[in-house]
């Protein structure tokens, strides 16, 4: 795709003179991030731009380091926006005994929800209990008796056990009565994994790291006995190639970690077992404000999220070895998942009911012991490839923060820094200046202010608090232009003054972007399909797109869709 620094001066949506230079010149950042790149010798190099990566850029700059960070494609492009977007310690890794791993995400748990209120939110779940499922009375009285334990009790929802009556109450109508024995509630959190990656990136970046998307690395140079000291890069919005040198690099690729591993070293074995993880989204057939966790004929369990107007089911867990760039939800992944809805609640889902899909894989670590996908350890592994050169994977993405600190203390010891991690005391981008407590006062001011000063009707503004306290910055530049207060299309609450923020602040380069990860709207009906193409020609506007590249990006987006209904 080509990138021109100018912009159409006869654009009726974007004519403010002064946000359109601010926009050219927020533009110029990969030119000069680049230039930046090429001269400086980096403590730290971090090729993988998820939420792995994203912590670890973050740890490391707010120690003081020198900090760059790379992604072949946009920020959280893989697995970090193909997650089941909770925030959670993992209820059934008690019964797999990972005391540890649980005991530390609900440590994290409680921080993420408490440093990013805007992008989640606590959530409470509900088990249906059955005398003849693995979700027995029983066994979920034990469990989630310790996974408050393990939380110190501090979970800011205690576990109950209700009895049949209460539970159908509480529980979809269709629920099977057959050996029913009532219900479990415990309380566990929901985030957008794609924005909370998005912010831990732009805080790494505020905190001094050099981070550049669509650049991938090309080749690593072994100059030295250490390891690798110079890796080439090539800019994939133009195919500029340039060098970075750094003191020590860091792969967190996810499912791609072999691969990268094995140009620096071929001799070493596959340590990631990728599996494929499929979530669809769904008509609702219950109103009510929480999850459902039900019980599969295989052993596992799946979840039934509020979303918005919709549900999300999801997830499947299946080994997966064919194309990383494109992993399709395919006929039998959907049935997968309203087979195990409608065992649980008869008659409730039907493929007609999909609005829209996503997938994407988990980068485990590799167990000889585990006899099933399921059954492979969420632990990570920081293994050296190189005296100065590690790889990382595995993990959950609520424990991305203490797999971040773990990382680099590793590399501070081998640059004899002594320096210590704060990233659970600084702010995250978007923080807003409130505990969670006081969360529900601080957006109804919020909402109130943006309703009155900006005109906006309460479904917007509720919307926008998604960015927490940037929605200022965001609708200070936009009210300059009428139009970009608008809402896109009637079915959204989404305006055009959003996708200029992107461009301007949030390092978009493709539609893509925008549809998948900035936004939700991918996830949402018809998939943006009814509204490409207002946005395609709004990006075109500011960024110079001839008429054959804003139609290659719709093209480009349409064939990324991995639900085709």
């Amino acid at each position: 795709m080509r990138l021109r620094p100018e912009m159409r001066k006869n654009s009726s949506i974007y004519s403010n003179s002064e946000i359109e230079a601010e926009t050219v010149k927020n533009h110029k950042y990969r030119e000069h991030t680049i230039q930046k790149m090429s001269k400086t010798n980096y403590d730290i190099l971090i090729v993988g731009g998820g939420i792995t990566g994203a912590g670890i850029a973050r740890d490391a700059a707010l120690r003081g380091l020198t900090v760059a960070l790379v992604e072949k494609d946009d920020f959280g492009h893989g697995t970090s926006s193909g997650s089941s977007k909770l925030v959670h310690a993992g209820l059934r890794y008690i019964g797999q005994k990972e005391f540890r791993l649980v005991r530390e995400a609900s440590i994290e748990r409680k921080k993420i929800l408490e440093m990013a209120p805007h992008i989640t939110r606590p959530l409470k779940f509900l088990v249906p209990l059955h005398s003849d499922t693995i979700l027995t009375k029983k066994k979920m009285r034990l469990a989630v008796w310790l996974y408050d334990l393990f939380a110190n009790f501090r979970n800011y929802s205690f576990h109950k056990i209700l009895g049949p009556e209460k539970a159908k109450m509480l529980l979809p109508n269709s629920i099977r009565e057959t050996n029913f024995q009532g219900a479990a509630i415990y309380g566990d959190g929901q985030m957008d994994d794609a924005r909370l990656t998005l912010e831990v990136m732009l805080s790494a970046e505020k905190a001094g790291a050099n981070i550049l998307n669509y650049c991938s690395a090309e080749h690593f140079h072994l100059q030295s006995p250490e390891g690798v000291d110079t890796v080439t890069m090539r800019d994939q919005t133009n195919k500029h190639v340039f060098t970075v040198q750094t003191k020590t690099l860091v792969l967190a690729c996810g499912h791609w970690r072999d691969m990268m591993v094995q140009q620096i070293n071929p001799s070493s074995h596959s340590r990631v077992r990728p599996t494929k993880g499929v979530h669809l989204i769904t008509k609702r057939f219950y109103n009510l404000d929480h999850a459902v966790v039900i019980p599969v004929e295989d052993g596992r369990i799946i979840f039934i999220v509020p979303f918005g107007e919709n549900l999300l089911v999801g997830t499947t867990d299946t080994d997966y070895g064919e194309d990383f760039n494109y992993i399709p939800v395919t006929k039998e992944d959907a049935n997968y998942l309203i087979d195990a809805v409608n065992f649980m609640f008869p008659g409730s889902l039907t493929e007609q009911d999909i609005i829209s899909a996503y997938s994407g894989l988990r980068p485990l670590i590799l167990s000889n012991s585990a006899k099933s996908e399921s059954d492979v350890s969420r632990n990570h592994e920081i293994r050296m490839v190189r005296p100065n050169t590690f790889a990382i994977a595995g993990g959950k993405f609520t424990t991305y923060r203490t797999m971040a600190k773990e990382m680099v203390d590793k590399i501070t010891k081998i640059l004899g820094d002594k320096t210590k991690s704060t990233t659970d005391k600084v702010p995250l981008n978007g923080w807003v200046s409130t505990k969670r407590q006081g969360w529900d006062a601080w957006s109804r001011i919020a909402c109130e202010n943006m309703m009155i000063r900006y005109n906006l009707s309460e479904q917007v503004a509720q919307h926008l608090l998604r960015y927490g306290d940037n929605y200022i910055k965001m609708l200070d530049e936009a009210k300059e232009d009428p139009q970009l207060m608008k809402v896109i299309t009637n079915h959204r609450p989404y305006i055009f003054g959003e996708i200029n923020y992107f461009i301007k602040y949030e390092k978009v380069i493709t539609l893509r972007d925008v549809l998948f990860r900035r936004t939700q709207i991918q996830l949402s009906f018809e998939q943006g399909l009814d509204c490409i193409e207002e946005i395609a020609h709004h990006m075109g506007d500011l960024l110079g797109w001839s008429s054959e590249e804003i139609e290659k990006e719709i093209s480009d987006y349409k064939k990324a869709l991995v639900w085709k209904n």
